[in-house]
């Protein structure tokens, strides 16, 4: 079984999540050490806006610099280590918006499954929407490793081998 995932990407992942780590400490760090100053220098108003000045740079770098890589970080951790499953899928339709799902933004495959009990076939995976999307045909079947509804490898299937 192939991944779309493989240990090089992952590690670029995780050495970008590092970095914009580092550029939070960066920031964040000085003006902590100036608040710490402004302390025992007894500099009231200094102390307060450097103490502003972190705690806002920490959120907003944190929130939105840091996290998207770090929750992607997790996507990609639980693909590697999660039990996954190879299924000869239907392919049925494409949705057209994409899904934030864990805070990653991923497209929405939908497959012709087993029917469930209350009758439905559709069977709803998602595709990570950093990997361009191969070319998929409604009606084909596919070969479709996925692990909880992620899918990590994606080929073309033989009808034939569907139980």
């Amino acid at each position: 079984m192939q991944s779309i995932y493989t240990e090089e990407y992952a590690g670029n992942v995780s050495r970008q999540a590092k970095r914009r780590l580092r550029i939070l400490f960066a920031v964040v760090i000085p003006l902590l050490g100036i608040f710490i100053w402004a302390m025992i220098a007894r500099i009231e108003w200094l102390a307060m806006v450097s103490a502003c000045l972190a705690g806002c740079a920490a959120i907003f770098i944190g929130d939105l610099f840091c996290a998207p890589v770090y929750r992607y970080r997790s996507l990609i951790r639980s693909t590697a280590s999660n039990r996954s499953h190879t299924r000869s899928l239907e392919f049925s339709r494409l949705e057209p918006d994409i899904s934030v799902v864990d805070g990653v933004p991923r497209r929405s495959l939908i497959f012709l499954g087993d029917p469930d009990k209350h009758g439905s076939r559709d069977m709803l995976l998602y595709w990570d929407n950093a990997f361009p999307l191969p070319e998929l045909s409604p009606g084909s079947f596919y070969d479709v490793t996925f692990t909880g509804k992620t899918v990590i490898d994606l080929r073309p299937g033989d009808p034939s081998s569907r139980p």
